[in-house]
């Protein structure tokens, strides 16, 4: 998943300095543990299995997980973009406090309903793509947008209307429109995509192929079905054209069967049986999902947040409920499954000097406010630090809060000399989850300036 731009700048800019400073790095005695790249999420239940991120449909849910909203964007709304646009903008500005991602689409390389809805275009979805980037980060620069999650549809050997790797009806054995996934990303990027998006969206689902197995592999199969099939994405994005963002896994999993979870009867409900070649135990459905986190994480610098399919969505025989993990064996193994967490990266920024002139009676206040350089929500604590001139005046009206709202102080400026007064309030920020903050401990430096002449000073934060 890694940071978001601005953290990622900060980094680099330390590495070089640290460079400059040493001049060379010493041989390494042993090999440094990577750092926290992925994110853990899914679409509820997020508290309960100790995840960070939760994927909602549209409006952002409440709590306190790092969210991904998927913004539906589908052939039709080509045709009214402008206005699409628009009521995009007006979301995003409203959510901007509590959304940290958007994805825009859904599975554009099938014409289903939940897809694309008309026969894939990749070049058209790559139009739309760059205009909703466009649109969200002019609404809220520091949200991520992620492209729609590619379905994973295996290697198709026909061509129509100039496009590789197409599916339509009257075509050989083609019931309906879609397009292998790779051949659709290759469109999509040589038509732009590339510059629109901060992560590539994929679906890398299991199917019936143990997390591990790798592509090419016979458990894999000739289309590469396979958890591990999303390192062809990665080679086409990276080594093809030379693309630096990483990858989200917006949606994963492993369909249990239903014959083993007690609903017999759902097995040949006509919603399962083009499942029924993939079924697992719900044994197996744990272990490869835990496994497919723990490889990701060891093996994948380059992937990010990774959200399976499902927590909790379930409705009758419908196959989406066996996906599900709650109340099956998969649930308390993700549980207990060892999880770093990206960071959180606290700063603060606002007024740090207050200038009243020579004489001014009464108080002076000013505002601190804490921004995220990674994801997700803070809390904060603060203090005011004793042993300073401004001892007994410098006072806080509230001693914590959230990201969002801001640390007000004030200064009582009776009776004070022309000059410089300083203070200090000590601050402590805090991630929900058990995510870790990086510089969670900090202490912000404020002054009142009795002025004479009406000298002013800008004001200034660190």
């Amino acid at each position: 998943m890694g940071p978001r731009p601005r953290l990622g700048r900060r980094l680099a800019l330390a590495v070089v300095a640290l460079i400059a400073l040493v001049g060379s790095f010493p041989a390494p005695t042993a090999r440094a543990e990577a750092p926290p790249h992925l994110g853990y999420g899914t679409t509820g239940g997020v508290e309960a299995l100790g995840f960070d991120w939760i994927k909602t449909l549209g409006r952002p849910a409440g709590g306190e997980a790092r969210k991904l909203v998927r913004i539906d964007l589908q052939a039709s709304d080509l045709a009214t973009l402008d206005g699409w646009l628009v009521d995009l903008e007006h979301d995003v500005r409203q959510w901007a406090e509590v959304a940290d991602a958007y994805e825009i689409g859904n599975e554009p390389n099938l014409d289903a309903s939940y897809g694309w809805g008309a026969p894939p275009n990749a070049g058209d979805y790559a139009h739309a793509l760059c205009r909703a980037y466009a649109t969200i980060k002019a609404a809220d620069p520091d949200a991520l947008v992620v492209s729609a999650g590619l379905a994973p549809t295996g290697r198709i050997p026909f061509e129509w209307q100039g496009h590789q790797g197409y599916c339509a009806p009257g075509v050989s054995w083609c019931p309906v429109y879609y397009q292998d996934e790779r051949e659709f990303l290759r469109e999509m990027l040589r038509a732009g995509a590339g510059a629109c998006f901060d992560a590539l969206g994929y679906h890398p689902y299991g199917f019936s192929a143990p997390y591990d197995a790798a592509p090419g592999s016979s458990a894999c199969g000739a289309n590469d079905f396979c958890f591990r099939g999303v390192e062809r994405i990665h080679a086409i994005l990276h080594d093809e054209f030379g693309l630096p963002q990483p990858i989200w896994a917006t949606e994963f999993g492993w369909i249990v069967d239903p014959r083993l979870v007690g609903r017999p009867e759902c097995w040949d409900d006509p919603t399962m049986v083009a499942f029924q070649w993939m079924v697992v135990s719900p044994e197996a459905q744990a272990a490869n999902l835990v496994g497919a986190y723990q490889y990701a994480a060891a093996h994948y610098p380059w992937m990010g947040a990774m959200f399976f399919f499902n927590y909790s969505i379930a409705s009758g025989c419908d196959q989406m409920a066996f996906f599900r993990v709650q109340g099956r064996p998969a649930e308390a193994a993700l549980t207990a499954m060892d999880k770093r967490f990206v960071p959180s990266a606290a700063a603060w920024r606002g007024t740090g000097v207050v200038v009243v002139d020579v004489g001014a009676e009464g108080v002076a206040s000013g505002e601190l406010w804490l921004d995220n350089l990674s994801y997700g929500r803070l809390n904060w604590q603060a203090a005011v630090v004793p042993g300073t001139p401004l001892d007994g005046r410098l006072t806080l009206q509230a001693g914590e809060g959230t990201l969002g709202e801001p640390v007000r102080f004030s200064i009582g400026a009776t009776g004070l000399a022309p000059g410089l007064h300083r203070g200090r309030i000590a601050l402590t920020a805090t991630a929900p989850l058990g995510v870790p903050v990086e510089d969670a401990v900090q202490e912000e430096n404020v002054a009142l300036m009795v002025a004479t002449d009406h000298v002013y000073l800008p004001a200034v934060s660190r």
